[in-house]
């Protein structure tokens, strides 16, 4: 059997497969190789941020881990548009969102992480992973992570396990050490979206942040947002043997082969596919 096309699977000891898109990907592969390209995306414009790298490297882990949702996966298989489901549930970058707060300790994450690079920003690029807000009237309709896991049915107090693989299949393809989930994770307060515009959430700190210190977050989550679509976007249209030879050639030579997408320059904080070359650095050709 050719190990690309072993590997493309994403998931290990026969379990069900668990779909990233209309190619087909398994979930855990596009979840590795997105978070290994948004880490070179930013290594390439900001080398002396190794915080961002690693910032935009765990976004990409996480990004689409509400795509677990048993609705989605059947909508895929029945051959619907791989888009979250539609109706009263909330969309997929809600339960993302919703999951880095239910299954990560926020206080153990501080201990993992450099402590240039807050957890909160992890979630916001998790949240706003499109190039624009999406789904403004929604966010009054989801503003809290209480709401989104009302809507999204029993799957959230049950997903303790298949995210759980998920992450140790992101670890055994990337072979980057992954934090573990923290199963029924206790909340103090109300859990608010994250606003659009970083600065808003900024300001409730009040005197705990400089605006140096808040001028610098809004451009990490900027670089890390920009990273991360730009991977997403890069990687959604490879079908799923191409996805498990980038990432084989990844565990064998520590390098992703050179790629080169077509896409387009829409503003500081995204790309999306247009008419203009780029390398998976994100330089454009």
């Amino acid at each position: 059997m050719n190990p690309s096309s072993q590997h493309a699977t994403g998931n290990a000891g026969g379990r069900p497969l668990n779909i990233a898109n209309a190619a087909k990907q398994p979930l855990a592969s596009h979840c590795a190789l997105v978070g290994l390209v948004a880490r070179k995306h930013v290594e390439t414009h900001h080398p002396r941020r190794p915080d961002w790298a690693l910032g935009a490297l765990l976004s990409g882990f996480l990004h689409d881990i509400g795509k677990l949702d048993p609705a989605f996966q059947a909508q895929l298989a029945a051959g619907g548009p791989p888009d979250s489901p539609f109706g009263a549930g909330p969309r997929i970058h809600e339960m993302s969102w919703a999951l880095t707060h239910l299954a990560f300790d926020p206080a153990k994450m501080r201990r993992q992480l450099p402590s240039s690079l807050a957890w909160p920003v992890i979630q916001y690029a998790v949240y706003w992973r499109q190039h624009t807000p999406i789904n403004s009237w929604e966010t009054k309709r989801f503003a809290s992570l209480s709401q989104v896991c009302s809507k999204a049915g029993a799957w959230m107090v049950s997903y303790q396990e298949s995210l759980m693989r998920l992450l140790e299949d992101i670890k055994t393809l990337a072979q980057v050490a992954l934090f573990e989930i923290e199963p029924d994770v206790r909340l103090t307060g109300e859990v608010q979206t994250p606003a659009y515009d970083r600065a808003a959430d900024l300001a409730r700190p009040g005197a705990s942040m400089t605006e140096a210190q808040r001028a610098l977050d809004k451009s990490m989550c900027a670089a890390i947002r920009s990273a991360l679509l730009f991977a997403d976007r890069m990687i959604s249209p490879m079908g799923p043997g191409e996805v498990g030879d980038w990432l084989h050639a990844w565990r064998v030579h520590k390098r992703l082969p050179d790629l080169v997408q077509t896409v387009q320059e829409v503003d500081d904080y995204t790309t999306i596919p247009g008419d203009h070359r780029f390398t998976q650095g994100g330089l454009r050709i």
